[in-house]
């Protein structure tokens, strides 16, 4: 049910990931702890609702943006909207009464338990709420899945449909095999250590136009790491490497080989083995990363739908104001 528990993630920022979580079957708050809302008699509290108000608003500050009154309420009504679907969909789940509820329960709280660091930067969350935690995401896994959440599946129209639309994005950009014989050159080298590495790769050059192979002389005189495999760089895009070498190199025909190319890394002698225009990737191509992606869509919008039609059915009291 992993695929579930990641929707959730995804949908409702899903709350194994912060400190605490409120759990059901909470009947009533005690006296000295504020109720935040009560979902069908249930109550989340508010100390619960702070924490996960402080976790989202953490990542805010320390990208150094200043928080705002009204922006730490708003973030607080988003929180508690999630607390609520969770709390609904965990009530819809206990209905069910899941088979072999209690060994599921057992092996959540194992595997939310050992994901908490244990080199103390993380507070291992209270036992009766890591046992809240692990019940609750339990009963959302069965009821999303006796639901049928995991096993929508996407017309192919719409696979085919979407394809179409985002062709522009699945380019396969053109791309080159290419050989090169590196002479190094340290930024802020003297003149004469320029001098000695650019008579070095004339040597080399002279010697490629008399007919000596080229991979023997990559594995012989080129300070790069590729000379290991005669000057070999494998099919390369636009990027890899300086622009001054891109230039030469990708105005090259199969079987051409180049002046002498400088870049901050050197002089270079670049041979280029194939082409291989730019393409657009196939519809076959690119079928399972676009099933896979579109299933996770309509999954998030058949998990909104649940919860507002739980949230129809429901009786719930919002506190905050």
């Amino acid at each position: 049910m992993k695929t579930v528990r990641n929707l959730i993630i995804a949908v409702l920022c899903a709350l194994g990931s912060v400190p605490s979580a409120p759990g059901a079957g909470i009947a009533a708050a005690p006296v000295d702890r504020a109720a935040a809302a009560v979902v069908n008699g249930t109550v989340i509290f508010q100390d619960e609702l702070d924490q996960f108000v402080e976790f989202s608003l953490s990542h805010r500050r320390g990208a150094g943006r200043k928080v705002t009154d009204e922006q730490k309420k708003r973030v607080e009504r988003q929180e508690l909207d999630k607390l609520i679907a969770m709390e609904l969909l965990a009530q819809a789940g206990e209905k069910l009464n899941p088979a072999d509820l209690s060994q599921k329960i057992q092996a959540r709280r194992q595997a939310i338990g050992s994901s908490v660091p244990r080199d103390g930067s993380v507070a291992a969350p209270p036992e009766n709420r890591l046992d809240n935690t692990a019940r609750r995401d339990v009963l959302v896994d069965a009821y999303l899945a006796s639901r049928g959440i995991d096993a929508i599946k996407v017309p192919e129209a719409d696979l085919r449909a979407y394809y179409e639309k985002n062709k522009a994005g699945f380019k396969k950009p053109e791309t080159i095999v290419v050989q090169h014989i590196l002479v190094k050159v340290d930024k802020g080298a003297s003149p004469e250590t320029q001098a000695q590495a650019r008579k070095k790769i004339e040597g080399i050059r002279d010697r490629i136009g008399a007919g000596a192979d080229f991979a023997v002389l990559a594995s012989e005189g080129s300070d790069c790491a590729s000379a290991a495999t005669g000057g070999d760089l494998g099919e390369i895009q636009r990027g890899f490497m300086p622009s001054e070498f891109d230039q030469v190199a990708f105005s090259l025909k199969p079987g051409e080989t180049s002046g002498i190319v400088k870049t901050r890394h050197g002089f270079h002698i670049i041979r280029v083995m194939e082409r291989h225009p730019e393409t657009v990737r196939t519809f076959e191509e690119m079928r399972d990363f676009i099933e896979q992606y579109l299933a996770k869509d309509y999954q998030r919008r058949k998990v909104e739908e649940i919860v507002e039609e739980l949230k129809r059915a429901a009786t719930i009291d919002i506190r905050i104001q």
